[in-house]
């Protein structure tokens, strides 16, 4: 299951009485916006939230995959004969999640490329956008809080009826089961990538060469919020640390040189480098393949 943000405005009552949404068909050479290539990318059961005038108004869950079809009767005859169309069965929120109310829980987990929203919540140009794994849990999370709220306050009561909700409400049946699979996800392809760079590097910590197997960790160089699934899970974009050295590369203060050589954030006292045993003169045998990870890492998040 994956899940993506779609940027709606004026067609979006249209587009959820149709139970799709579109693109336009572009006839060869054309450019196709990045964004409207994404509707390739969407599969049965992935999750979508749409995005109206500042707020996530509905969720829907995909029916179909891509296909072509004669263009719906509510679209301009200035569109094509023929669009691109993924059928959907859309679920409306009671209460409409507004982006800058939650901002705070969010932005942590903005992607730094391909983002639905600015740094300011508010949406950017384009159509469909990834919604990777760590903030659906967390969208999933805040509209969960906001439904309960709203059916205690309509019901007057508290827990049971919020629970009966749940049971009898496709919304939050779709929801839950959606939280379930992403956790089941992330927790999958996070043993799929600890087992691939154990396999694939030394057992010991790149850095100090601690070689308790209790106390190694794979750390992503790319971080999950900011990488495609296939990128969670390869062991390119992971190096193999202790705790102390994995904490060290989230935050940036040690990277990875173009040829593996350890780089030190100024950040760090001269007397913290040597505590924590760093010494420039380390070298980590990357394979080619970890270059774009190893780049990433070294322009987003090393603190320079």
């Amino acid at each position: 299951m994956r899940a993506f943000i779609v940027m709606q405005g004026r067609t979006y009552q249209q587009e959820k009485a149709a139970g799709l949404i579109w693109t336009e068909q572009r006839s060869s050479g054309q450019v196709i916006p990045p964004t409207w290539q994404r509707i390739n990318q969407i599969q049965p059961q992935d999750i979508l939230f749409h995005y109206v005038a500042g707020r996530i108004v509905a969720v829907s869950q995909a029916l179909t995959a891509v296909r072509q079809v004669s263009r719906p009767s509510f679209l301009s005859a200035k569109v094509g004969p023929q669009v691109n169309v993924v059928s959907l069965k859309y679920y409306p929120l009671p209460q409409p999640l507004a982006i800058t109310s939650v901002l705070a829980d969010l932005k942590p987990l903005f992607p730094r490329k391909h983002a639905a929203f600015q740094q300011d919540g508010s949406g950017n140009q384009g159509y469909i956008y990834p919604c990777y794994s760590l903030l659906l849990a967390k969208l999933i999370t805040l509209i969960e809080e906001q439904y309960f709220i709203a059916k205690q306050t309509e019901q007057l009561s508290l827990v049971m009826s919020a629970v009966t909700a749940v049971d009898n409400d496709p919304l939050m049946m779709l929801l839950v089961n959606a939280a379930l699979l992403n956790q089941r996800q992330m927790i999958r392809t996070e043993q799929i990538f600890q087992r691939a760079v154990l396999q694939r590097q030394p057992a010991h910590c790149a850095v100090c060469g601690l070689a308790d197997p209790a106390l190694l960790q794979a750390s992503h160089l790319k971080p999950l919020k900011d990488s495609a699934p296939a990128d969670r899970r390869n062991a390119d974009n992971g190096v193999l640390l202790c705790p102390n050295h994995a904490a060290l590369l989230a935050q940036g203060k040690i990277s990875f040189s173009r040829g593996g050589w350890l780089l030190i954030s100024p950040q760090l006292s001269q007397s913290d480098q040597q505590n924590l045993l760093l010494d420039p003169a380390i070298r980590v045998s990357f394979r080619p393949h970890a270059a774009p990870f190893l780049n990433w890492h070294r322009r987003y998040i090393f603190q320079k």
